[in-house]
């Protein structure tokens, strides 16, 4: 079919809307699993067809099918000419290293939008004619791929990125703009898919803004015939584009607005700069030991069978009333033994047999950890024998859940994702996980995330290892919060103590206190402990962290027993002591109360359209206010952490020396480094940290090295003279 000559079958003059919407949605007429089932194909096929004759789906602008090599090489040299190009690659999934390519689309001004086919096929899964080969378009696409004075435009292209750089062995060079990414420094709040972006910034909300899935519902995509292919895919290139235009009025080192020109710094200068970077950090992979991941499954069983015992040792003495009342014994299923893994028998055990009066209005007979955590909290407040026990049997309940979750999200979990080619699991780091800027770790296709192994199982990161001939070599931003708001508030105390390397939570303590500094610190300075000392330190450490986070005197009481107004007492007494850290975060709050929104030290927004309601008992009011001085902290490191990452990946030492980075987690990043440039690799991930650190928030930066062969484990630092 020629340019601009694209006909689709529409031969029924009426379509019924209720019809297809029904089709569409009736035991998902068109969810294609790994068995596909060609009468369910036929019929989504059947369905994708009415939805273009009906309007559904249909063409933007001039679309076309490029079928030819000749007219792909002239299209792309117009693509050269006009300096840029919109590039979106169509898959069969979402799973890099399994999907397949079925297809591009490109938009150029100029041009009409395009779709280059080249892995369609029929039901019987038999090649569709007048196509190309991937061959044939992989080898003319390369150069125009590497070509730095082209500029590539497109909707979350790190995706496209790893599928070439897996597929086509060649990443994209010339990435400018990530329309996505784009979306997320102008407005974090909203949903960030090119669809609904552009419905609402380009037709101000009067098209459809249906997605893929909203249309076929998960069909394949090289089973969809390559004419309506062609409609949706070019359609993308197009809808790409002019959300880049859109974006680019706004996203300018030339804008008039202040605020405008700093969060363009945050895109091109922090997140765009990510791309290529977390490309290689997700491609690369981190490899596991099977046989640890067995050896520590079989610890955690025996111990959830332990803990069990416990329970039920503690439920034993409730057995007659079990047996007693009928709802309850049919419940257990006539055992009077409790499913712990069951909420609605924990909510029976807890509200009907223990009788325990509920202490959440949302959820009246909740069993979630907060809920637990009360319960808890208020049997160790009593220190009765009675109270005693059922504290005990809490903590087991709760060692009973974290062991159920543990061994099905990671142990278990994480050797069945993995790659059996290169015994390797992949994740991915989204750039706005959080909505402060922070990562997140997550994959669509394992559900493996590493920043959310719990810290108190470290020996779950055992399963993580260094390849061979490599170690991990990491470095930990030591107290980055703290030392955040140190700089934007202020206080000489707490700049003081990181200048002259005092211990910060001892120096708090003792002007909370009014003690001297040593009487605040965990030892003494001959080595042995000083249990009141730490005590002041940990409680100046809570108060301050509950500052940050907005924790509030409630749960800074229940962390040591207390009251809440033992632990309002304690922090407006700090307040008293640092009163520079209480007129900043007051400074804050105006500042999202007069202009809905806060900015990190580079000029990222946190957009908090809550705080300026008139009603400040309003919940939503009072969950903007607790996350107003944190977006500013948090966001602040997230950038000072991203910033790092990319000084260390410009450096010319870094490929120099073969490092890979291959895991982030908050503060903490971790590279694969060979086992002879341990030093100079270490010397690269540390200094670099530090010192772009101190660039942000002129304050000396402490970042803590380990090196080991696993991700947790003996630190090898001394040995390699780190």
């Amino acid at each position: 079919m020629s340019r601009k000559e694209l006909e689709l079958n529409m031969e029924r003059e009426e379509v019924s809307m209720d019809d297809i919407s029904s089709r569409l949605s009736h035991n998902k007429v068109c969810n294609v699993t790994v068995k596909r089932n060609k009468n369910k194909l036929e019929n989504a096929l059947a369905v994708i067809q009415e939805l273009v004759k009906s309007g559904r789906l249909h063409a933007e602008g001039e679309v076309e099918t490029i079928r030819t090599p000749e007219r792909l090489k002239e299209y792309m040299d117009h693509c050269k000419q006009s300096g840029e190009y919109v590039l979106d690659v169509e898959t069969t999934g979402l799973d890099i290293y399994n999907d397949i390519l079925v297809g591009i689309c490109l938009y150029t001004p100029g041009e009409t939008s395009a779709y280059v086919p080249f892995n369609h096929t029929d039901l019987q899964n038999v090649r569709v004619a007048d196509q190309m080969s991937e061959e044939q378009v992989r080898d003319i696409m390369l150069p125009y791929l590497q070509d730095q004075e082209l500029r590539c435009i497109n909707h979350n292209i790190k995706f496209d990125n790893k599928k070439l750089a897996w597929d086509w062995k060649q990443v994209i060079v010339n990435i400018y703009w990530d329309t996505q990414i784009a979306g997320n420094v102008l407005n974090e709040n909203e949903p960030h898919k090119l669809k609904p972006m552009y419905n609402k910034y380009i037709l101000h909300g009067k098209g459809s803004g249906e997605d893929y899935k909203d249309l076929f519902d998960g069909i394949p995509f090289n089973y969809v015939p390559i004419d309506i292919a062609t409609v949706y895919g070019a359609n993308d290139g197009f809808k790409t584009y002019a959300l880049y235009k859109f974006q680019a009025q706004y996203l300018r080192e030339d804008h008039p607005r202040e605020d405008f020109r700093k969060m363009y710094y945050v895109f091109r200068e922090v997140e765009m700069p990510l791309i290529p970077l977390c490309t290689d950090m997700e491609m690369r992979g981190v490899e596991i030991r099977e046989d640890f991941a067995k050896e520590l499954s079989e610890d955690f069983n025996k111990e959830l069978v332990e803990v069990e015992a416990k329970c039920d040792a503690y439920v034993e003495q409730f057995k007659q009333y079990i047996l007693d009342h009928n709802n309850l014994m049919r419940l257990t299923k006539g055992t009077c033994k409790i499913n712990y893994s069951s909420p609605q028998q924990v909510a029976a055990l807890f509200y009907d047999i223990f009788k325990l009066k509920s202490v959440s209005r949302k959820e009246p007979r909740g069993t979630g950890d907060k809920i637990i955590q009360k319960f808890l909290s208020t049997a160790k407040k009593k220190d009765t024998k009675k109270s005693r026990e059922f504290a005990e049997f809490l903590e087991n309940y709760q060692r009973f859940k974290e062991i159920k979750k543990l061994l099905g999200t990671y142990v278990d979990k994480i050797p069945q994702v993995k790659e059996p080619k290169i015994n390797a699991v992949y994740t991915t780091y989204n750039q706005y996980g959080a909505k402060t800027g922070r990562f997140s770790s997550s994959d669509t296709v394992s559900k493996i995330n590493l920043q959310n192994i719990p810290s108190k199982e470290k020996r779950i990161r055992k399963i993580f290892k260094a390849r061979d001939g490599y170690k991990l070599v990491g470095g930990d931003f030591s107290q980055i919060e703290p030392r955040v708001l140190a700089f934007l508030s202020g206080d000489e105390s707490m700049i003081n103590a990181y200048k002259e390397g005092k211990d910060l939570y001892a120096i708090m303590g003792s002007q909370v206190y009014q003690l001297p500094y040593e009487d605040c610190r965990e030892f003494y300075p001959d080595g042995t402990v000083n249990a009141e000392g730490k005590h002041r330190r940990t409680t100046m450490k809570s108060v301050l962290l509950g500052i940050m986070y907005e924790r509030g005197a409630t749960a800074i009481g229940e962390q040591f027993n207390k009251s809440a107004e033992w632990a309002q007492q304690l922090i407006d007494n700090f307040y008293k002591s640092f009163p520079k850290i209480n007129q900043y975060r007051l400074k804050i709050e105006n500042m999202a109360e007069t202009y809905g929104y806060v900015t990190t030290i580079t000029g990222r927004k946190r957009r908090l359209p809550d705080m300026q309601l008139e009603d400040k008992d309003d919940y939503r009011y009072q969950e903007a206010h607790r996350q107003s001085l944190n977006s500013v902290i948090q966001g602040s490191s997230a950038d000072i952490m991203k910033l790092s990452m990319i000084a260390i990946y410009n450096d010319p030492r870094y490929k120099a020396l073969d490092c890979h980075m291959i895991i982030t987690v908050h503060d903490e990043l971790i590279m694969e480094v060979p086992e002879d440039h341990i030093k100079e690799g270490a010397e690269l991930l540390v200094g670099t940290m530090k010192r772009v650190g101190h660039s942000l928030i002129d304050l000396p930066m402490s970042v803590d090295a380990e090196v080991n062969d696993y991700w947790y484990g003996e630190n090898l630092a001394e040995k390699y003279g780190v």
